[in-house]
C-alpha cells in the first residue's frame, strides 16, 4: 500500500480550501447564476411553526449539542456503518450542488429564509455540469463544442484544469473534495460516451442537434437514478411509491403554486449525509485505509493518476458488496467533521470547524421549525422523550456512556428546551436512528426529501415525468446492457462512462 503522502505534499494537514457548507460568495461563478436565480428563493413548508428563538444563550446551547454529537474515536467500529454504500453520500452532494447555492445567510442573526435567494436553478438539469453551454462556456468543450474536455497533466481521469490547478467546470463547488470532483469527472465522461453512441446511431445529426439530444438523455438518465436508486436507498421504496402514486401532500402545486427551496429540506432533512461521512476510506487499491482529509488535498492542483477514486469500492454490484459503507444516519458524527478546514486566521477551536454545530446554529438562524412542530403538521407519530434521550450506542463503552450523557445534559438544559423543541436536523437524525437503525431516513425526514425531489423533478427541464414531460414512456438505455430498466442504477452510469472500475486503481 502506498503512503498517503506520496504525490501529495499536503496529505498530513487539512487544506485551507473551505469545506462543504462553509460560507461562500459568488466569486468564480458565471453571471448567469445571478440572472437565472433572481426569482428563486428559499422559504418554509410550514411557516409559523414553532422555532427555537435566536439568542446568544440558545446559540451556545446548540453549539454544545453539536460538539457533543462528535465521536472522539478516530477509528470506526464496523457496528457504526450502515447498509448504505458510501458512494451515495457523495452522489447526494453532487445533487445538492445542482439544486442549491446560498451565499446570503448568516449565523450571527435571525433571518427570514423567504428573503434569501437560491443562486441555483432548482431543477435536475445538471447546470452544475453544463455551465452556460458550449456557446457561452466554450472553454469547457472540445473543438466541435459537443463533448467535454476531460483529463489533465497525463491523467485522463481528472477534471480539466488551468496551469495553476483550478478546475475548469460549471460549478467550482464540485471541486471542493476529491469524491465530488471525481463524480463530476465521471458525469463529463458519461456525456461524452452518450455523444459517441448517438453519433453512431444517428450519423446525420448536426452538431447542435447531437449535443441537444445527448444533453437531454444525460439529464433523463440522471433523473432516473435519482428516483429509482438514490431515493429508494435513502428514503425507502414504500415512501417513493406513495409519493408517486398518491401525489404530494405537503409541497403540492395546489398548495404552493410557485416553487421555492424549503429550508426544512435544505437546512435540515437533506443534511442527513453529514452523519454518513467516515473518518477513513478505501480510496483505491493503493490507498486502502486513508483519512477523509486526503479528499481535500487536490482542490488546488492536479489529481495524480494513483489517487483516482475506485468507484467499485463505493458502490455495490449484484453479488459483491462495496468496501466502503456509509456511517449510519444517526446522531453521532465522525471526528473528522469537527476538524474541517476554515478560513485563514480562524481560531482552532472555532465552531466553524465543527459541522454539526454549524448545522444546528444555522437552523436556528434561519428559523427552521423544530422537529416536533413539523411532525405534528405532517401528522406523524412524534418521537417520545425516551426515544430522544436514548443512547445511539449498543454495548457502550465507558467513554461512549460519557459522550451520551453530555448529549442528555444539553437536551435537558434550560428546562428541557431542546428536548421539547428539538432542532429539526437533530430530530430527523434521531428518527432515522431509533426507527430505521440508521439505514434510511424515518417518516418525517424521508417524506420531506421525497416530496421536494419529486416536486423538483416534475418541474425540471427534460423531465421524465410531470405535466411537461415530452415522452412519459422514456426508459434508460445507455449502460442498460439488457437488464430491467427498473434496476438501472448509478453504477450503470459509471460503467458506461468507463470510470466504475479503472484497471490502474481497482
Amino acid at each position: 500500500m502506498q503512503s498517503s503522502s506520496e504525490n501529495n505534499p499536503g496529505a498530513n494537514s487539512p487544506s485551507q480550501q473551505l469545506a462543504h457548507g462553509f460560507k461562500r460568495t459568488l466569486f468564480g461563478f458565471s453571471p448567469s447564476f445571478k440572472k437565472n436565480s433572481r426569482d428563486d428563493n428559499y422559504g418554509y413548508l410550514w411557516p409559523g411553526a414553532l422555532t427555537t428563538p435566536f439568542s446568544t444563550e440558545n446559540h451556545d446551547l446548540l453549539e454544545r449539542l453539536g460538539r457533543s454529537m462528535i465521536d472522539t474515536n478516530s477509528v470506526e467500529n464496523p457496528s457504526e456503518f450502515s447498509t448504505i454504500d458510501s458512494g451515495y453520500t457523495y452522489f447526494g452532494q453532487f445533487v445538492d450542488h445542482d439544486l442549491t447555492l446560498d451565499v446570503d445567510s448568516k449565523l450571527e442573526t435571525a433571518q427570514d429564509a423567504r428573503k434569501l435567494t437560491n443562486y441555483r436553478t432548482p431543477n435536475f438539469d445538471l447546470d452544475a455540469l453544463y455551465g452556460d453551454g458550449p456557446a457561452v462556456s466554450p472553454f469547457m468543450y472540445d473543438a466541435e463544442r459537443i463533448k467535454f474536455v476531460v483529463g489533465n497533466m497525463g491523467n485522463e481521469f481528472d477534471v480539466p484544469r488551468t496551469p495553476v490547478g483550478t478546475a475548469i467546470i460549471g460549478d467550482p463547488r464540485n471541486n471542493e473534495n476529491l469524491f465530488v470532483s471525481q463524480f463530476h469527472m465521471s458525469m463529463l465522461r458519461f456525456h461524452n460516451a452518450v455523444i459517441d453512441q448517438i453519433r453512431t446511431q444517428l450519423p446525420g445529426l448536426r452538431p447542435d442537434e447531437l449535443f441537444q439530444r445527448a444533453q437531454t438523455e444525460v439529464r433523463r438518465h440522471y433523473q432516473w437514478v435519482i428516483i429509482h436508486d438514490f431515493l429508494r436507498t435513502i428514503v425507502g421504496a414504500d415512501v417513493i411509491r406513495d409519493v408517486l402514486d398518491m401525489g404530494l401532500k405537503y409541497f403540492s402545486h395546489k398548495k404552493y403554486r410557485r416553487f421555492f427551496m424549503p429550508v426544512e429540506f435544505s437546512v435540515a432533512a437533506y443534511r442527513f449525509g453529514h452523519s454518513q461521512i467516515r473518518n477513513q476510506y478505501r480510496f483505491n487499491r493503493g490507498f486502502t485505509n486513508d483519512g477523509f482529509f486526503n479528499a481535500f488535498n487536490f482542490v488546488r492542483g492536479n489529481v495524480p493518476s494513483n489517487w483516482v477514486i475506485d468507484w467499485s469500492g463505493f458502490f455495490s454490484e449484484v453479488g459483491r458488496e462495496a468496501a466502503n459503507k456509509a456511517r449510519k444516519i444517526d446522531t453521532r458524527v465522525a471526528l473528522s467533521m469537527s476538524q474541517l478546514p476554515t478560513a485563514s486566521g480562524t481560531p482552532p477551536d472555532s465552531m466553524f470547524a465543527v459541522l454539526s454545530a454549524r448545522n444546528l446554529v444555522r437552523g436556528m438562524a434561519l428559523q427552521v421549525p423544530c422537529g416536533q412542530a413539523v411532525a405534528k403538521r405532517m401528522r406523524k407519530q412524534l418521537l417520545t422523550e425516551e426515544q430522544l434521550l436514548s443512547s445511539p450506542f449498543s454495548n457502550a463503552t465507558p467513554e461512549q456512556r460519557d459522550q451520551h450523557q453530555q448529549v442528555v445534559a444539553v437536551l435537558q438544559a434550560n428546562n428541557n428546551l431542546l428536548l421539547k423543541q428539538t432542532p429539526l436536523w437533530y430530530y430527523i437524525l434521531k428518527e432515522a436512528e431509533v426507527l430505521q437503525a440508521g439505514n434510511q431516513l424515518g417518516p418525517v425526514g424521508g417524506r420531506i426529501v421525497a416530496e421536494v425531489f419529486v416536486r423538483i423533478l416534475v418541474d425540471s427541464k427534460d423531465s421524465i415525468m410531470g405535466k411537461d414531460a415530452v415522452d412519459t414512456n422514456w426508459l434508460p438505455q445507455f449502460g442498460l446492457n439488457g437488464k430491467d430498466p427498473a434496476d438501472y442504477k448509478i453504477v450503470d452510469m459509471l460503467q458506461f462512462a468507463g470510470t466504475f472500475r479503472i484497471p490502474s486503481v481497482s
